[in-house]
């Protein structure tokens, strides 16, 4: 019998080996040590048939060594801009080790790439795949199996309606799940908003919800909990993107937990109009949401409104802040500095906001223009775009914009902030300020298990030689200001007097982020920044370029376009005003 007329069921199966690759640095800064599963290889493999045609696999180059990834037929890869190099190093390592395997890149890097013009930096990948993978996975393994001829640049023909998903990959998910800090379950694609320096518009079908459906997630959630996870983040673009959706599944969960028992800690992505839907707050409460990451980026109007983040316009920043945050919720606040609109002033006024609305978390950055959305078309058609790689991870402060302020501003007002951020006096205030809110009568305890498992973080970081190098590095920097000591225990002591509402929860997430920002940026200096303003005799006019209204060529509805293009462009003419010679 000849190869080509042995049977399916006695042919060899095709070995697909999912590597998941992040770059080190990055994903230890960013995560402090906790690792988190990688959510793409269980979801594309559950788009495999499970027959004897494939074999299936996973290599987490976190937790295993890359020399002992085995031989296979292909090796799938997927990543962001931040693990280019680390992805290509990967893939180097095993064309040498199996020169006859093919290997295949996806994810956001690509699409990334492509907006940028830079796919020639994926060459080196037998294939590079744009857009959803779960449509065409199966396709694209049937055809390298065959050894059909694929073109190096494949895109997906369109949006992989997720409603037609499928529940994760069973037995790859069973046998790795238990070493992960958390579960990452995907709820739902798109945002209806049009933020000017956010890359969810520019996917095909992207300005609207695409979500699963209730049943499936509850399934996922329970199977998840059977597994014994009790960290579960909703990934998603805009939770409550569409409203009445996010409360069926909460309705769903609620019945669910009530079923089973099960109380697993809930975490998720959205906009501040959640102030609007009060009782959709209290059920996410008694759901076991305890965190809610939202998108605060300014507390200068002017800066939102240039950007046309009008959710956040709409109302009272702090006033709302502090709403959703006196039911219970801990709101991370995403911060952003070097909007044309911002002054010297707002590194201030950014300090004042957070201690006013009690924020225990904000996560600064500097203004980055991605490729693909409208401030990158703006910033490239004034001149004011960089020839780097930006946000490599680390430290390190790398950006593609020329901004308005000078340099040394930006770089000054930085470090004053972060240093008065760090600060145990700074961080006891809005500590303090959060347990007055929870006292204002609108508190709904939860019923679960709380923040993520303690033990299993402490284990991670003591089988992880970076992570506790890491982790003594931020002790050390913490204790070396006595002061700091003299807080924290200020801060203990005020959690002990609201032990009734999970006192001690809000305790270890504020000391937590509290000790992560002092690792970050105890140290920080001059050199840690590279970035630049615009030049001398740059003509304030060139912010908003004439053809900047004319490229708008999105797929996008027109009246939105417009909505978003009206609110930059009067926006950035005021400033202009203010500030022509």
């Amino acid at each position: 019998m000849t190869e080509a007329t042995i049977p399916v069921e006695l042919a060899p199966a095709y070995r697909i080996a999912f590597i998941h690759a992040p770059d080190p640095v990055y994903a230890d800064t960013q995560n402090y040590g906790a690792k988190f599963m990688p959510v793409w290889a269980y979801t594309l493999g559950a788009h495999i048939s499970g027959d004897a045609r494939f074999e299936l696999s996973l290599t987490d180059c976190r937790f295993e060594p890359e020399a002992g990834i085995k031989e296979a037929d292909v090796f799938l890869f997927s990543g962001i801009n931040q693990d280019f190099s680390n992805l290509e190093r990967v893939r180097a390592n095993l064309k040498r080790r199996y020169p006859n395997a093919k290997s295949m890149v996806g994810g956001p890097i690509c699409w990334s790439f492509e907006q940028a013009g830079t796919l020639e930096q994926l060459a080196s990948f037998d294939h590079v795949f744009i857009g959803d993978g779960e449509d065409e996975i199966e396709r694209l393994m049937d055809a390298l199996s065959a050894g059909d001829t694929l073109y190096h640049i494949i895109k997906s023909p369109r949006r992989f309606p997720i409603n037609e998903a499928k529940p994760f990959f069973r037995p790859m998910l069973d046998s790795t799940v238990g070493r992960y800090y958390g579960a990452v379950l995907e709820v739902s694609r798109g945002c209806p908003f049009l933020c000017e320096f956010c890359d969810i518009r520019i996917l095909p079908d992207n300005n609207r919800p695409h979500n699963k459906s209730p049943e499936l997630i509850v399934a996922e959630l329970n199977h998840l909990a059977s597994q014994g996870v009790n960290q579960v983040l909703f990934a998603c673009d805009n939770f409550i993107g569409e409203p009445r959706w996010a409360e069926e599944v909460i309705d769903k969960i609620l019945e669910w937990e009530e079923c089973t028992g099960f109380r697993p800690s809930l975490y998720t992505w959205l906009t501040i109009n959640l102030y609007k839907f009060p009782e959709l707050m209290a059920k996410m409460r008694r759901a076991g949401f305890d965190m809610l990451f939202i998108g605060i980026e300014s507390f200068s109007q002017n800066s939102l409104l240039e950007t046309a983040k009008v959710q956040n316009t709409a109302s009272d920043m702090i006033k709302v802040v502090r709403e959703i945050q006196s039911r219970g919720f801990i709101v991370v606040a995403g911060l952003i500095f070097g909007f044309d609109s911002d002054t010297e002033a707002s590194f201030r006024e950014t300090l004042d906001g957070l201690r006013e609305g009690a924020l225990l978390s904000g996560d600064p950055s500097l203004l980055t223009a991605l490729p693909g959305t409208p401030l990158y078309r703006r910033m490239k058609l004034s001149g004011r775009l960089r020839d780097v790689r930006f946000g490599l991870g680390g430290y390190k402060y790398q950006t593609n914009v020329r901004y308005l302020l000078p340099a040394k501003t930006m770089i000054d007002g930085y470090k004053v902030f972060v240093k008065e951020f760090c600060g145990g006096a700074y961080q006891y205030q809005r500590l303090k300020g959060f347990f007055q809110l929870l006292n204002e009568g609108k508190f709904i305890a939860m019923r679960s298990k709380g923040f993520g498992n303690l033990g299993l973080f402490i284990k991670m970081i003591a089988t992880n030689r970076a992570a506790l190098w890491q982790m003594t590095q931020r002790l050390t920097r913490f204790a070396a200001q006595p002061s700091n000591i003299y807080w924290a225990l200020r801060g203990f002591w005020a959690a002990l007097g609201q032990l009734d509402k999970g006192g001690f929860g809000y305790f270890q997430f504020w000391f937590f982020a509290w000790t992560n920002a002092v690792l970050k940026y105890r140290y920080i200096s001059d050199d840690d920044f590279d970035i630049e303003s615009v030049a001398a005799d740059f003509d304030i006019k060139n912010i908003l370029p004439a053809e900047y209204k004319e490229t708008a060529n999105e797929a996008i509805p027109p009246q939105k376009i417009k909505a978003q293009l009206r609110a930059t462009m009067s926006q950035l003419e005021t400033v202009i005003a203010e500030r022509a010679p």
